[in-house]
This record gives structure tokens, C-alpha cells and sequence, in this order.
């Protein structure tokens, strides 16, 4: 008799890269002790935007990465293998 077998396939989508590096984003303010509106502050980002993007309504661009790291003291590409070890982990 044959049994039938599902393997799951995590698939890295663009939506998925996206909210890995929100949460990545998300887990260095909170590491940094900094609120969201310290934060917007230091990077010149308006509040509600940030807060639209850490909520997932919509995208983090580059830029806009590239600030949040330099306000935190970090890099983007520290942010961006933060979010990859998200990927991994799952």
C-alpha cells in the first residue's frame, strides 16, 4: 500500500522578507531601549510612518532601514542578517 506524503515548502516571498525584517527592525528598537518615537526622531522618519511600517501595514523602504540602523548605531546589513537567522530558525 502507498502512503501519501506532504512535505511543507517555506517559500521566501517578498511579503515574507518584508516582515522578517520589520520584526528585525522591531527586535533592535526594543533592544536599544529607544521608543518608536525617539527613534523617529534621530532618523527623520514621521512617527506614523514608522509606526505603519513596524505594524506591517506597509513596507520598510532602504532608506528608511538605513536610517533606523544608523539611529540605533548599527548597520544595515546587521538588520538584514537578522532577519535572514529569522528565516533560518523557522
Amino acid at each position: 500500500m502507498f502512503r501519501l506524503t506532504t512535505n511543507l515548502v517555506r517559500m521566501n516571498t517578498p511579503e515574507a522578507t518584508s516582515a522578517r525584517l520589520t520584526a528585525a527592525v522591531g527586535d533592535a528598537i526594543k533592544a536599544a531601549g529607544l521608543s518608536q518615537r525617539a527613534v523617529a526622531e534621530r532618523c527623520g522618519i514621521p512617527l506614523v510612518t514608522l509606526n505603519r511600517r513596524l505594524t506591517g501595514r506597509t513596507a520598510f523602504t532602504v532608506i528608511e532601514v538605513a536610517a533606523i540602523a544608523d539611529a540605533l548605531g548599527t548597520s544595515l546589513l546587521d538588520l538584514a542578517v537578522r532577519a535572514e537567522r529569522m528565516r533560518d530558525a523557522a
